[in-house]
């Protein structure tokens, strides 16, 4: 989820306003700290099913309107506890492209934003641009900073947000509205409701020493409450949400591998299940790719996307040439190419070119000779092939020219002379 400003704050005052209410109560478990919505609207309820009180008179002492107290019951019925908590505002993203951007975070935290979003654009993932991307890096804790505590922090909080959102969507009935005063405690189905009864009757205690009953009472052993605990003074009363938890089977694939596999999908859209697992030398079977591959649509990929820099390709074993006169030289058609392909020629060159025609020509500093193994290994023959124009001519003359800046390197070597 991608929070908006107010939501970013109000969570971020909860801390404070928990350790403010410890502070000033008497007892070592704090409850109903300042403004918190979710207390006024659970008190008014209480005295609606259980006092009997008139809406009119519950409505004017808590400052709402009788409509207001009519929508918060009906919550109350289907959602419980949870129906009662207030609702945040939120950015309507697509899904994918925040699993995208988290994704890519967790496999390489110092990745720039850039690269996100060229892979959301090659998926195809809309809305995505590098606003959007940075904010939500920072709602999963992904800042400036780069914590491990804003990181843990941030996730157990989409955790408790994701899973209060799936209950809610339930809407299951919680309470019966018919019989209000037997009905409002209903812990075998609205078990945050529990653990806010539990957290009240442990704020009445003014010692230690007397919680050990009360958590006997309520059927909560001392290490869940101790975590229910930690989670409260963090998050407030939506740490007593339950959380759903995610189970997952088989083995799972790590986040570094899943982001390489869709870089090497982009940029070579061949690449199939089977094929995948033999270039990255993987030891899983073909159904963690396929999942993979149906998870970010890999399958739609038709044509390759260039991801970083230029996108690499084999140089072909056979070079197809077109039928030229044998009688003519590459030291014959200089002339020609340099004109058909229009390039600028450096006048040194230029005449270094019309010398070879009748005599031979000494090299004091054969830089060109020195740096062709370098440039063979940077793959700039490689690029030629691949990348070069179809017309042999103009391939001839592009090497000419690679030839010519490599000339001008300066490296002091024996002179040479070439023929």
């Amino acid at each position: 989820m991608v929070f908006t400003e107010s939501t970013r704050k109000y969570f971020e005052r909860i801390p404070h306003r928990v350790r403010s209410a410890l502070a000033n109560s008497k007892s070592p478990v704090p409850f109903e700290y300042e403004d918190e919505p979710f207390f006024k609207s659970y008190e008014a309820l209480y005295r609606l099913w259980t006092n009997r009180d008139s809406q009119r008179s519950v409505a004017e002492s808590h400052g709402i309107s009788r409509r207001k107290l009519v929508e918060l019951e009906q919550s109350f019925v289907h959602c419980g506890a949870l129906g009662l908590l207030p609702k945040l505002s939120f950015l309507e993203i697509d899904a994918r492209l925040e699993q995208l951007v988290v994704l890519i975070k967790r496999a390489r935290p110092h990745e720039r934003s850039n690269h996100a979003l060229r892979i959301s654009e090659a998926l195809g993932f809309p809305g995505g641009d590098l606003e959007i991307i940075r904010l939500v890096q920072r709602c999963h804790g992904y800042g400036h900073r780069m914590k491990e505590k804003d990181i843990r922090y941030f996730e157990e909080l989409q955790h408790i947000l994701n899973s209060a959102a799936r209950q809610r969507a339930k809407k299951k009935a919680m309470h019966d509205a018919e019989s209000r005063t037997k009905s409002f405690l209903n812990f075998n189905r609205d078990h945050l409701q529990q653990r806010i009864e539990l957290m009240k009757a442990l704020s009445q205690i003014p010692k230690k020493r007397q919680v050990r009953p009360v958590l006997t009472r309520f059927g909560i052993s001392p290490n869940r409450f101790y975590v229910l605990k930690n989670r409260y003074m963090v998050y407030g009363v939506w740490g007593l949400v339950d959380l759903v938890q995610q189970g997952r089977t088989r083995e799972k694939i790590s986040a570094e591998l899943e982001l390489q596999i869709i870089e090497q999908r982009l940029m070579d859209p061949s690449l199939s299940a089977p094929k995948m697992i033999k270039k990255l030398n993987l030891k899983c079977s073909t159904a963690n790719v396929q999942k993979i591959y149906k998870r970010w649509g890999l399958a739609k990929i038709k044509s390759p996307v260039s991801i970083r820099g230029v996108l690499s390709a084999p140089v072909p074993e056979k070079v197809e040439r077109k039928d030229t006169d044998p009688s003519q030289s590459v030291k014959s058609r200089i002339p020609d190419l340099i004109e058909q392909a229009r390039l600028k020629v450096n006048p040194s060159f230029a005449r270094f070119a019309k010398a070879l025609f009748h005599r031979k020509v000494s090299i004091s500093n054969p830089g060109a000779i020195i740096a062709a193994p370098f440039l063979d290994q940077l793959g700039v023959v490689e690029a030629l092939h691949t990348y070069g124009p179809e017309n042999s001519g103009q391939r001839i003359s592009q090497t000419i020219s690679l030839s010519m800046c490599c000339a001008l390197l300066r490296v002091s070597q024996p002179s040479m002379i070439i023929p």
